[in-house]
């Protein structure tokens, strides 16, 4: 990730920052109960408050979102309230290149094309390399049992 990383070490400096991604691989029951465990735990003796964060590339964003809308139905249920931030970021990613070759288009209506015109251009080689450089979304969210203004200035927020 190129921003979200840095400056949240700074700014959650106060609380116990857990960090944990979700995968599309991920189990939900599994994932869910991790975060109430983390959550209901008590302050130790720094007495830190907790805040969890999610992290989700896209092909996993909505598994990132049941699992959150789980635990928060799950706390509501036993009358804890529950803080919700959003972060949306992208981070740089190497995708496959699309190994078809392209059909060059007929000549529409059967006529025939003017050989001069087509000396005049050039055609560019294949793009190199295997892959071709993107930038992805990448969804952050981050959960606890009480405020945080660093997070609700940048991201606004969701209680419950």
């Amino acid at each position: 990730m190129t921003g979200i990383g840095q400056q949240d070490d700074v700014r959650l400096l106060k609380y116990r920052h857990v960090q944990l991604n979700v995968l599309s691989s991920t189990q939900i029951a599994s994932r869910t109960s991790k975060i109430l465990s983390h959550l209901e735990e008590q302050p130790g003796e720094d007495g830190k408050p907790t805040v969890v964060s999610l992290t989700a590339r896209a092909k996993a964003a909505s598994k990132l979102i049941s699992i959150t809308e789980i635990v928060k139905r799950d706390l509501a249920a036993r009358d804890i309230r529950c803080y919700q931030y959003n972060a949306l970021d992208s981070e740089l990613a190497d995708i496959p290149r699309d190994r078809r070759a392209k059909q060059p288009a007929d000549p529409v209506g059967g006529a025939e094309e003017d050989e001069e015109s087509d000396e005049a251009f050039e055609t560019m080689g294949a793009p190199t390399g295997p892959t071709k450089k993107r930038s992805m979304p990448v969804m952050t969210i981050y959960l606890s049992k009480v405020p945080i203004k660093e997070l609700k200035a940048d991201y606004g927020e969701q209680r419950q």
